[in-house]
């Protein structure tokens, strides 16, 4: 029989939990499998004294120390610490190893995904990635394998369950944003600081990802434009309804002509496009191809349970590397690019330039004190951008000193939209910022 496979764990977590105990209750079944034992050497977590650990199999060597946990006989090393160090230490330094490295680390391979490839080829290590994006959703697998035989179009999706659980209950009580963000927290689905998630931020990680394995470029997340959800009022849903829409937290990445569009931001969804009906905590991603067109994956895009589900599968798919078997291994990209601001990337072709192509519908949301004149002077400021008004829709309101009403516009260039918002923002009868949100039409 061969060798057993020992695995060496970082982070005791939500999901690292989960990891441990799809381990030790699948041990049998994944023996079967793989025809090797895997065995759980070492667990890494700098609070595993105050956390109750009886239930981890004695054999396990728990430790908060780094150095001791690198020195663990470990033939895959499995990273679920999150944020940046000593993550990337552990990532970086076990690729150089030569050793199979699982992470869950969204935030890390958005920003170096491509030092950790190179690592990877350089120093023939394995690299397993897919529960960085949508928990158990398998999203990157299908991505790299399944349609790698079309040539991909488009990319959109809810990415954030955090926040489609806020939009959801939002629409459906019309409470206002802080009292769902609190319910959201108590219910486990928000973070006790939940800025990641709020701002688009978490989503923009998954994104630069998803456009990475979509379209072969790497795009520094930086460059995506990003807007969060905390400017999104009761009223808005309000107003959406009547167009027949949802309000979803989106990525979206499409390719245009030779071009690239990415953006993460509150989308009104139409009520005939299925990403509309997406509710709670659940993710779902739309993969349009030039010949297969397009394909839905959703599911349960957070959690211990989920999450653990696609770390285990990499631990699975990194067990059969270890033993000469490459058929689930597959070199992550074709035809690498880099942007001309990621890391490394001197002398590599440079991506297109971002949005350059990038139009939609927009609803515009304004809060103003009541006055003669406020329409016109929104109409002259579209009609000096050439910018085309669809609807002028007004609610009965009972406060004229905070009087909400919407006008909506054809599809228009997002950077023309962009000077005509700047220019919306300084009109001296906004009681707010202008909401301003593209429109996803069928």
């Amino acid at each position: 029989m061969s060798k057993e496979i020992h695995i060496a764990l970082a982070g005791l977590g939500t999901v690292g939990t989960a990891v441990v105990r799809l381990l030790q209750e699948e041990c049998s079944r994944y023996r079967e499998k793989l025809g090797v034992p895997l065995r759980l050497i070492a667990i890494l977590d700098r609070s595993y004294r105050r956390k109750e650990t009886s239930w981890i199999d004695s054999s396990v060597k728990l430790t908060d120390s780094l150095d001791e946990f690198l020195g663990a006989p470990a033939d895959i090393v499995v990273e679920l610490i999150g944020g940046t160090e000593p993550a990337d230490y552990i990532i970086s330094t076990n690729l150089k190893r030569g050793k199979a490295v699982v992470t869950a680390n969204k935030l890390l391979l958005a920003q170096s995904a491509r030092r950790y490839f190179a690592l990877a080829r350089e120093h023939n290590a394995y690299l397993g990635f897919e529960a960085a994006v949508a928990g158990g959703i398998p999203i990157l697998r299908v991505l790299r394998r399944s349609l790698l035989s079309d040539e991909l179009i488009r990319l959109r999706g809810i990415l954030n369950g955090t926040c489609n659980f806020i939009l959801s209950e939002m629409a459906e009580s019309g409470r206002p944003f802080q009292d769902v963000l609190k319910e959201a927290q108590r219910r486990g689905y928000a973070e006790a600081d939940p800025t990641l998630d709020i701002s688009g931020r978490d989503t923009t990680d998954k994104l630069a990802i998803l456009a990475l394995f979509a379209f072969g470029h790497f795009i520094t997340p930086d460059h995506i434009p990003t807007q969060g959800i905390t400017a999104i009022s009761p009223v808005d849903f309000s107003f959406a309804r009547k167009f027949d829409c949802a309000i979803k937290l989106l990525g979206v990445a499409e390719r245009i002509d030779h071009d690239l569009s990415l953006r993460v931001s509150p989308f009104l969804v139409s009520e005939h496009l299925t990403l509309s009906a997406v509710s709670g905590a659940f993710n779902a991603i739309e993969v349009t191809g030039a010949r297969v067109g397009p394909i839905l994956l959703s599911g349960k895009g957070a959690g211990g349970d989920p999450t653990a589900v696609s770390v285990a599968a990499d631990i699975l798919n990194a067990a059969l590397w270890t033993q000469g078997e490459r058929r689930f291994h597959f070199q992550p990209v074709l035809n690498c690019r880099t942007s001309d601001h990621a890391d490394d990337g001197e002398g590599a072709p440079e991506t297109p330039p971002l949005n350059a192509k990038e139009t939609y519908p927009y609803y515009i949301r304004f809060f103003v004190k009541d006055r003669p004149g406020i329409i016109a002077a929104v109409a002259s400021v579209l009609a000096r951008w050439g910018i085309n008004i669809r609807s002028v829709v007004q609610e009965p309101w009972s406060d004229p000193l905070n009087l909400p009403f919407v006008i909506t516009v054809e599809p228009t260039r997002s950077s023309i939209m962009d000077k005509a918002v700047a220019e919306f923002r300084v009109l001296d009868f906004n009681r707010v910022p202008p909401l301003v949100l593209p429109i996803l039409e069928p």
